[in-house]
């Protein structure tokens, strides 16, 4: 309750509106695009902008959004590891004892240029390295390898939490 929330990559605020309806005392969403919506809660910060705000939140939220990155189809330049640096800003601007809420296509890996990436025994490993697993909603681990349609995702919730320097 009353924890400053960063939201990644949301143009509308279903996000941002949950966190709040569950006691978040504010949300930042970082974006690319200018987002259309007002609250007093609710601010916006472009991707730069984040090397301002070290540790600065309490718990972040990626909902099928780091899968983007780098991809150039939002906005954002094309990087082939715009994902992994994805993750290592969100380590940087999390507070040590901070969760981050991911989410991103599961399956066998592949690029879907430029729509996503799908994240399976090679990329997953490198998506997460530096991150305790806390837990994980609808993971299935088989589905890492299973036949999967690029059109049809499986996103089970990832909660991580930041090695620590000295675990690493």
């Amino acid at each position: 309750t009353g924890q400053h929330v960063v939201v990644f990559g949301s143009m509308e605020p279903t996000a941002e509106g949950v966190l709040l309806a569950h006691g978040a005392g504010r949300v930042t969403t970082v974006e690319y695009n200018n987002l259309t919506y007002e609250h007093p809660l609710l601010t916006q910060i472009k991707p730069e902008e984040l090397q301002q705000q070290h540790q600065a939140f309490d718990a972040a939220v990626s909902l099928s959004s780091f899968d983007h990155d780098g991809l150039g189809r939002y906005g954002d330049p094309v990087d082939p590891t715009g994902d992994v640096k994805a993750m290592a800003t969100v380590g940087k601007v999390l507070k040590p004892t901070g969760l981050l809420y991911l989410t991103v296509p599961i399956g066998p890996d592949v690029v879907v240029w430029n729509l996503h990436r799908r994240y399976g025994r090679a990329r997953l490993p490198l998506l997460l390295q530096g991150w305790d697993v806390v837990d994980r909603y609808g993971w299935d681990a088989d589905l890492l390898e299973a036949d999967a349609n690029w059109r049809r995702s499986y996103e089970p919730v990832h909660v991580l939490r930041r090695v620590q320097k000295q675990e690493l």
